[in-house]
């Protein structure tokens, strides 16, 4: 019995960490962006991204029930935060302008990981916007 508070415990305080990280990124991609919107919950769950957002995809955001972000539940600690970010600019932007400009996204993807000192993910993140959206070629060594 004892172990099962535990681990209920452990679980809730883990869920109660990741929202509060989640609510200080999305608070972080309206300073980024100038813009205000109201707060949505990030939803964790591979099966409805894989039926739902594009394959390939760790998650999407969609317009649909006033706002949806939706990710994998198994998405890489190392690139959480730059995601969960990119998708809080997409929702921030459409529910400001009915628009979401992916270059814009990824450009603030890269200024946020330089911000929180991921220079190293900065460069990729920065080399795939170069590939993508400015017709540069992209060189890993």
């Amino acid at each position: 019995m004892k172990y099962i508070k535990n681990g209920i415990f452990a679980s809730l305080f883990m869920i109660c960490t990741t929202a509060l990280a989640n609510e200080a990124i999305f608070e972080s991609a309206k300073d980024h962006l100038d813009l205000d919107s109201r707060y949505i919950q990030i939803e964790y769950n591979t099966n409805i991204v894989e039926d739902f957002c594009p394959k390939q995809s760790v998650g999407c955001y969609t317009s649909a029930d006033r706002g949806r972000i939706i990710v994998r539940d198994d998405l890489s600690k190392t690139h959480h935060d730059v995601v969960i970010f990119g998708l809080y600019t997409d929702y921030i932007q459409h529910s400001n302008t009915g628009l979401i400009d992916s270059s814009l996204t990824c450009d603030l993807k890269v200024n946020y990981l330089k911000a929180e000192s991921q220079n190293n993910l900065a460069n990729l993140y920065s080399g795939q916007c170069d590939a993508i959206y400015r017709n540069k070629v992209l060189v890993m060594n």
